[in-house]
Formats: structure tokens, C-alpha cells, sequence
């Protein structure tokens, strides 16, 4: 039985009966100047960010732009991401993160069946990692549900999946029942413009939930941002 290997480093293996002298055979089409996409993990970025999306960002590096999917806008243009790097056959992608422990629980989280990245991000988007941790930990589904595209099967499935995982991250904290179910600082922020993963990463250094009026949080949220609002979102 032969076994092929596709693209430009496609190789048969045949058995002896199917060549003279019992020697493999290998057809190699063109060379290519790059090795194989297996060989091409990319695992942290260091550069400028040159664009921002909605969820990514661009930064260049020794020349070239690579796009990195983020859960929320690096506050400077200058990053060293730490990178997941997904290869499939028709698409590859990066996602980034700041922090190396950030990282730890997105391919934590991706592990679970039936969270793909995007979820991943989306969790990732409306809270610290210390944050999710202690809701997964402490069973609070609906914390996690807040992550948009994310439902309450999915949340539980994490918590079932996770709950005896979750402190094993390297170097991560947990904090029980950190995640708010409503705060109304952050909706009065997407309602201006901003992003859910914008509005979490402002109000971050703002005053706690119960130390502060949701009028004094959301001044301290924009003052930290630098905008009352953002237009044409």
C-alpha cells in the first residue's frame, strides 16, 4: 500500500513487489524555498502594531505583516505577543496574547470539545485569566455564558471539563467569583462604541463595582482611554 504524502514534497513509498530491487521511490515535484507548513509554528511576535481590527491586530515584523487575532487591543503599539498558531488545510491563523499565562488558558480552553478559537477569544475578551479561572473553578456557568457566542451548554462543558484542570496553569491565580454577571459601567461603554473586550480592558484600573458609583467608574474608564466615545462603530 503506497503512502502519499501531497504537495511539492509529495513522496510514494512502494512496496518491494512494485520496485525493482526493493528500493522506495519518491516523486519530488518542484522544490520550494519554504519547509513544510508543519515546520512553521510561530510562537511569539515581537514588533509595531501597523493596523487594528475589531478582534486582531497587524504587526510587523523584520518586514513582514502578520495579522493576530487578540481578545482585546494592546494599549501600546509596540508588543511582544505570545502566540497560538493554528495550520489547517486551507487556512492558517495566530492568535495573540500578552501574557504567557493568558495563552496557557486559551489552549486550555480550546482543548474542550466543541470551543474553537473564536470562543476561546470571546472568553478571554470579558475578563482576566484570573477571573475566568475562578469562575470555572467556583461552577459559575453564568459568568461564562456572558462571553458572546458563548451559551450555557458550552459554559458547563468547560466547568465539567476544566474544574479539576484549572489550577495547574502555570503561574495563574484564581479568584473565585470574580465575574460579574451585570455591570452596568460596561454597558453604558459599548453603548458610546466600544467593543465588549474595549470596555472590559478600560474599566480594568477603574474602581471596584461596589467602591464606586457606575458614573464614577465610567469617568475613570474614559479617562484611562483617552475618548468619550468612538465613532463609527
Amino acid at each position: 500500500m503506497a503512502h502519499v504524502l501531497a504537495g511539492p514534497f509529495a513522496c510514494a513509498l512502494v512496496s518491494p513487489a512494485h520496485s525493482a530491487g526493493g528500493n522506495s521511490r519518491c516523486a519530488v515535484g518542484p522544490r520550494s524555498p519554504f519547509p513544510p507548513a508543519a515546520a512553521l509554528v510561530i510562537a511569539a511576535i515581537r514588533g509595531e502594531i501597523i493596523a487594528r481590527g475589531a478582534n486582531h491586530v497587524v504587526v510587523e515584523s523584520n518586514g513582514v505583516g502578520y495579522k493576530v487575532y487578540v481578545p482585546r487591543q494592546p494599549s501600546h503599539d509596540e508588543v511582544l505577543l505570545h502566540t497560538h498558531h493554528t495550520v489547517r488545510e486551507d487556512d492558517q491563523s495566530l492568535y495573540g496574547f500578552e501574557s504567557r499565562d493568558e495563552l496557557a488558558l486559551f489552549e486550555m480552553l480550546i482543548s474542550v470539545s466543541g470551543v474553537g478559537p473564536k470562543a476561546g477569544l470571546a472568553i478571554l475578551s470579558v475578563a482576566r485569566p484570573a477571573e475566568i479561572a475562578g469562575a470555572i473553578a467556583s461552577g459559575d456557568a453564568a459568568a461564562l455564558a456572558r462571553a458572546p457566542g458563548v451559551g450555557k451548554k458550552t459554559a458547563e462543558r468547560l466547568i465539567v471539563d476544566l474544574k479539576g484542570k484549572i489550577g495547574r496553569v502555570a503561574g495563574l491565580p484564581v479568584t473565585a467569583g470574580a465575574l460579574t454577571v451585570e455591570d452596568d459601567a460596561h454597558a453604558a461603554l459599548v453603548a458610546l462604541g466600544y467593543t465588549p473586550s474595549e470596555a472590559a480592558t478600560a474599566l480594568r484600573d477603574a474602581p471596584s463595582k461596589g467602591g464606586a458609583t457606575t458614573e464614577e467608574r465610567l469617568a475613570a474608564a474614559l479617562r484611562a482611554t483617552g475618548r468619550t466615545a468612538v465613532a463609527g462603530r
